[in-house]
């Protein structure tokens, strides 16, 4: 049972571990700050924040170079500790190196979390040209709803989950593609589980499609995504329309029995 705080309206939090999180969150937003900048974007002193900010570089969460302070090293190797940990990944990221050899495009991995959809893993085909969107996605959570990956997964979240994220999240608009309104979004939902797979068309950047289809475990609920995204110059027609989403459900379906039979030998042995 959560523990409430004084008033008993709900949790308790760690204020300390808040102030810190929120000058991460500076910093990565930031690219790197001053004490300064920093005191700009968080509810704290000029004082309080240089005493966080020593704290965080003692557990090398921050390192400073000249008057900036910037995120630490650690987190590498903290994202790859976790990264290792979650099956889906370790399930799936060949496959997603092998859809972008095979394509010759972006393909990626993501999972739900928080609502947003977070990218374990990106690899680039020989084709891909590199853009400042596919940088976004590794390293800042993208909406679900506008994505190939993003509507495969929420297209099997129970329904209640479903709720919450629309009404945390809302259906902002990225493009005029956009889906904006839920019951549209809810019957393109309902043909991504009818055909096992959905479509990216131009709904986050301009120019770009994309064909995600979704991870289940053997109750049917989404462990992550697949998709590969390309300029529709060369995602149109019968590649975007069979070739592409033949591939991706392929990869999808052995990432799923892999974990099965994972799952499987755990519990025999």
């Amino acid at each position: 049972m959560d523990e409430t705080n004084a008033t008993g309206t709900g949790p308790r939090r760690v204020k300390s571990l808040q102030h810190a999180t929120a000058i991460i969150d500076a910093l990565e937003r930031l690219d790197g700050a001053r004490i300064a900048d920093l005191v700009e974007h968080v509810d704290l002193s000029k004082g309080s924040v240089h005493t966080h900010l020593a704290t965080l570089r003692d557990a090398g969460l921050v390192s400073k170079r000249g008057d900036q302070y910037h995120l630490g090293l650690r987190f590498v190797t903290l994202g790859e500790h976790v990264k290792e940990n979650q099956r889906v990944y370790t399930a799936a990221k060949n496959q997603v190196d092998r859809l972008a050899a095979e394509t010759g495009e972006y393909a990626d991995l993501v999972v739900e979390n928080e609502g947003f959809e977070v990218a374990l893993k990106v690899a680039r085909g020989k084709r891909a040209m590199e853009t400042e969107y596919h940088i976004g996605i590794e390293e800042t959570p993208q909406y679900l709803h506008n994505s190939s990956a993003g509507k495969a997964i929420l297209a099997h979240l129970p329904e209640d989950r479903f709720d919450r994220i629309l009404e945390q999240h809302g259906l902002p608009e990225r493009t005029p593609n956009t889906i904006t309104d839920r019951e549209t979004l809810e019957s393109r939902l309902e043909r991504v589980r009818d055909r096992g797979y959905a479509v990216n068309d131009e709904e986050d950047i301009r120019g770009f499609r994309a064909v995600g289809a979704p991870i289940l475990d053997s109750d049917g609920v989404p462990l992550g995504a697949i998709s590969v995204s390309a300029p529709k110059s060369r995602l149109k027609g019968e590649r975007f329309e069979t070739e592409v989403p033949e591939l991706v459900m392929q990869a999808t379906n052995v990432v799923e029995i892999d974990i099965d039979t994972s799952e499987q030998g755990r519990r025999t042995e």
